[in-house]
């Protein structure tokens, strides 16, 4: 079916979250962001890609038969292994696409979804990527505060026009506050007919659950919610318009999140 698109590439889950008000929040995070793109009557599939570091699988445990979380939410399987189908009252609400950050020697983020290799944290990033793109999985640079400043900064723009896999993107997210420009690669890439993707990337801090979602992208094409990540990487593959979902944080969000980070340790 035609379908749009509002899609997470970007989502952690971490222990310490509230998980009703996390799941809560992602279903009304992603419609909202599609309601201010006018979509309400539009047929609207909403999905994440699950984003774990290794020794994580909170994936596994959902994809338990019978599965379910506070707030009356339950899982339900799909046609594909890795993705599940979060549902309330019998109606599917977000489709979760299990997925995995890897960190690089270079330190920067990684992130794939689906079917992809056993890749250990600390190899090149040039390994990573070509690894991911052999199986035919999605490569996902991020964009992170810090990371892609200075000599991280150059490498990506260096590597990201390199890269002919057409299943390798960047992406953004709210950590980049408003007053910050684009890294002048996303332009490039999107010249080129690269998407950037965009995701929330919520913090291991308290009260982030309620982030989940609120920074996406919105895609359109033909959608099989049985086979959601299958779907995904053919609209990408399309090359199709991506529109932003959500708004980056201000400069007061912004460093109180940092500072929070730090002061986690």
């Amino acid at each position: 079916m035609f379908a749009r698109i509002a899609v997470d590439i970007h989502l952690h889950f971490y222990e310490s979250y509230d998980q009703e008000r996390f799941w809560q929040a992602l279903c009304d995070n992603l419609a909202l962001g599609a309601a201010e793109r006018h979509c309400e009557n539009i047929q609207l599939q909403r999905m994440v890609l699950l984003t774990e570091a290794t020794g994580c699988d909170m994936f596994s445990r959902w994809a338990v038969p019978g599965a379910s979380a506070p707030g009356g939410f339950t899982f339900s399987p799909t046609d594909e292994p890795y993705s599940l189908a979060l549902n309330r009252l019998g109606e599917r609400l977000v489709l979760i696409v299990s997925g995995r950050q890897i960190v690089t020697a270079e330190r920067l983020e990684v992130l794939t979804a689906g079917v992809f290799p056993a890749i250990a944290d600390r190899r090149p990033l040039a390994e990573v990527t070509a690894e991911l793109a052999a199986a035919g999985a999605l490569a996902i640079i991020p964009w992170g505060a810090g990371k892609w400043l200075g000599r991280r900064g150059r490498l990506v723009e260096r590597f990201a026009p390199s890269v002919s896999e057409p299943a390798m993107f960047l992406a953004d997210n709210p950590a980049r506050p408003a007053f910050w420009p684009a890294p002048r690669i996303f332009r490039i890439m999107e010249l080129s007919g690269k998407a950037v993707l965009r995701g929330s990337d919520p913090l291991p801090l308290p009260g982030e659950e309620k982030r989940a979602g609120a920074f996406a992208s919105l895609l359109e094409g033909e959608f099989d919610p049985m086979r959601p990540l299958a779907s995904l990487k053919k609209i990408l593959a399309q090359n199709g318009r991506v529109q932003s979902l959500g708004r980056r944080d201000g400069m007061i969000t912004f460093f109180r999140r940092q500072i929070g980070l730090r002061l986690r340790g």
